[in-house]
């Protein structure tokens, strides 16, 4: 039988809704049972009401056609037209009509796709055509006509075409990989289960409440365990599906990604091989199934074809990566001291600051719950690392959370109180509305000296939870990106049934000493450096349904007042000190490129391009313990030590001299980093962009 006659039975199949069942389906009634348990703990919803049915409604679409590549404008209309304020009630009434009709729906379009896909398969491009296919979800609307959506897909079958041509350099080669991925295509709507499709549904729903509320089915569940064991084998690379890309979040630190220093966070992975093998196309695959292919037995090489935004335009690579055993202990705190030296008037003096990096707040729960001395946590490594700084005899410490995504709260806790002897750190609001002060109470203070935190838009929930505190309390200052990320809830997971998998849900809000949450806005920094990542639309305010920034009142604690006074002062002599920085200049003009081509971004070309070559230098493929510490080669770390420098001797009511790291190369002014006697921009205003929709 052809691809059309399957496609023909396949169509037939769903309209009469002849899902394949398994001996443990998920069924209407349980599907409505899992949205009332949702409501029972939720921390803002308690009932199924017509906004909720809208955003559900809305978001079930979404995950069905992700890249706008299916529906029409009409289906989208008449759908809502239906069902829009209606699903709620028959979901309550044991009623599940709305997801029947829309996935009926989809699989009359998805037919038509592929049939139109086939035909594209020999169609004569022009690769020496000047044209361009929209990367960009948001710029896309849903297509009003036929003759739209097969332009849509003829610059799609292009730039596959073109994809898999760079790699393979066999036009009739390609052709047949296009036909093979097109029967995939279809096996896999030929297999849809009834499971599937609810949780398809209920994912929907669950993301409609807020952005980390989610479902997880049996085999889910079950690969989330995977996950979260002690060591795992593969790259080290944590993703998301986001409009049909699946995109980097972060890098285990000592991890195969990392390590090689080829993939970076935000790269967008549009396809997938092993070893000597040919790529699989993965725009629009199930998350799920694209992990599934990335990971595997250390020692064997996995080759991602990624898309990466640079300041000025949108490239295209393959990425070699040799994967191996991933220990979680690689990701403990870690130390190093560094000199500053500062010079006022031909009077030199030499500070020693020590920094500690701090990848995420960690703990053994199973040693801690056996008693166990010496179990392993990250407060505990951050004593263990002070003790080791203090014997070196430094007189400033940094905390580096970028890129520290949290962790556990109570270790976020422990972390703040090594800081100051006693007070509460976070307050946590339940959904009923009482709110509960969490304090350090052991009445010890581990390190009283000068302190500074350094953050990005990476540092999130934990992370959050100790630099608010430590900025509530005018214990130190905070340095790096406008603001951390703006995670500020918790969710609990809960298994349902063996049949049923789990359900993560948002129960509690976090806020900070002082009454804000950090929800939405994160933690400012104090100073503000230039940083590319802060343009790029990174955090909670940048997705649909995130729960709102919101105040209660102050907890009582006594501060300290180590930052008001000298932070202005700070953040000049940081300025006027960046403006000279051949290190930040590169950055003020990758800037100033990023944002004059805003709509190149947006966009790739479908002109064939001579293959590039992405053989990595060989010093970016070696594992080195240099990779985290490294102060050569980090600029932000660089100015967080000289920031100390400069704070150190404002304590000590010195007027303020030249910095210098001795042994530190100044990075030499090339091609890329053209001169310019523009100053760096200062602290940005509270940017109003539209939000991005939700991370599965």
């Amino acid at each position: 039988m052809g691809i059309r006659g399957r496609l023909l039975l396949f169509t037939i199949g769903l309209l009469g809704m002849g899902y394949q069942q398994t001996a443990l389906s998920l069924t209407c009634s349980e599907v409505r049972q899992l949205t009332m348990l949702y409501f029972k703990m939720h921390y803002s919803f308690n009932k199924f009401d017509d906004e909720l049915s809208k955003r559900t409604l809305d978001s079930f679409i979404k995950l069905w056609d992700p890249g706008k590549l299916y529906f029409y404008e009409d289906d989208i209309k008449k759908l809502k037209s239906e069902f829009e304020t209606q699903l709620d009630d028959q979901i309550g009434k044991i009623d599940c009509q709305a997801i029947d009709k829309v996935v009926n729906v989809f699989s009359k379009r998805f037919s038509e796709r592929q049939r139109y896909a086939e035909k594209l398969i020999d169609y004569k491009f022009d690769f020496k055509k000047d044209e361009y296919m929209v990367i960009d979800r948001k710029k896309v609307s849903y297509a009003k006509t036929q003759e739209e959506l097969n332009e849509r897909w003829r610059k799609r079958m292009k730039f596959q075409f073109l994809s898999l041509n760079a790699s393979m350099n066999d036009k009739e080669k390609v052709k047949e990989k296009l036909k093979k991925r097109n029967e995939l295509a279809i096996k896999r709507h030929t297999e849809l289960t009834r499971d599937k499709v609810f949780g398809v549904f209920l994912n929907a729903f669950s993301t409609s409440l807020d952005p980390h509320s989610s479902y997880l089915p049996v085999d889910e569940l079950e690969d989330f365990r995977i996950r979260t064991r002690l060591s795992l084998e593969g790259i080290g690379a944590s993703l998301r599906s986001e409009e049909g890309f699946t995109i980097v979040t972060s890098l285990v630190k000592g991890g195969a990604a990392e390590k090689s220093g080829l993939l970076k966070i935000n790269d967008k992975i549009i396809a997938v091989a092993q070893a000597t093998g040919e790529p699989v196309d993965v725009i629009d695959m199930d998350l799920q199934e694209v992990v599934k292919l990335i990971r595997g037995a250390r020692g064997t090489t996995v080759k991602l074809t990624i898309i990466r935004e640079s300041s000025n335009k949108t490239q295209k690579m393959i990425i070699p990566i040799v994967r191996e055993k991933i220990q979680l202990v690689d990701q403990q705190a870690a130390s190093k001291s560094f000199d500053v030296q500062v010079d006022h008037k031909g009077a030199k003096k030499t500070f020693k600051v020590g920094v500690i990096n701090l990848p995420s707040f960690y703990i053994d729960f199973e040693g801690k719950h056996q008693r166990l001395k010496n179990y392993r946590s990250s407060s505990q490594d951050t004593i263990r690392e002070l003790e080791k700084l203090k014997k070196e005899g430094i007189n400033g410490l940094i905390i580096d959370l970028r890129n520290n995504g949290g962790g556990s709260l109570e270790e976020s806790i422990n972390l703040a109180g090594l800081f100051f002897d006693k007070g509460p750190v976070v307050q946590v609001k339940a959904p009923s509305g009482e709110t509960e002060a969490y304090a350090d109470r052991d009445g010890k203070t581990y390190y009283d000296g000068p302190l500074v935190v350094m953050i990005n838009r990476h540092s999130a929930s934990a992370s959050e939870i100790f630099a608010g505190a430590i900025q509530d309390y005018g214990r130190g200052i905070i340095v790096g990106d406008s603001h951390t990320f703006g995670k500020g809830t918790v969710q609990n997971l809960n298994d349902v049934a063996p049949t049923l998998g789990a359900i993560k849900v948002t129960v509690n809000q976090f806020y900070r000493p002082l009454g804000a949450t950090t929800q939405l806005k994160g933690v400012d920094s104090d100073i503000t450096l230039a940083s590319l990542v802060d343009e790029l639309e990174i955090g909670e305010k940048y997705y649909d349904y995130a729960l709102p920034f919101e105040t209660i009142k102050k907890a009582e604690f006594k501060g300290f007042d180590l930052v008001t006074p000298y932070v202005k002062q700070l953040k000049q002599a940081s300025l006027a000190r960046l403006a000279a920085d051949n290190g930040f200049q590169e950055v003020f003009n990758e800037l100033e490129e990023f944002r004059k081509n805003k709509e190149e971004r947006s966009r790739v070309s479908l002109k064939e391009k001579p293959p590039e070559k992405n053989e990595p230098e060989e010093s970016q493929v070696e594992a080195s313990e240099e990779n985290v510490l490294n102060l050569q080669e980090d600029i932000y770390l660089q100015e967080g030590v000289r920031i100390m420098g400069d704070y150190l001797q404002l304590l000590d009511k010195k007027p303020l001299g030249k910095v210098a790291l001795p042994g530190v190369k100044p990075k030499k002014q090339t091609a890329l980093t053209p001169k310019t006697d523009k100053k760096p921009v200062a602290e940005k205003k509270d940017e109003k962009k539209a939000p991005e929709k939700p991370a599965p």
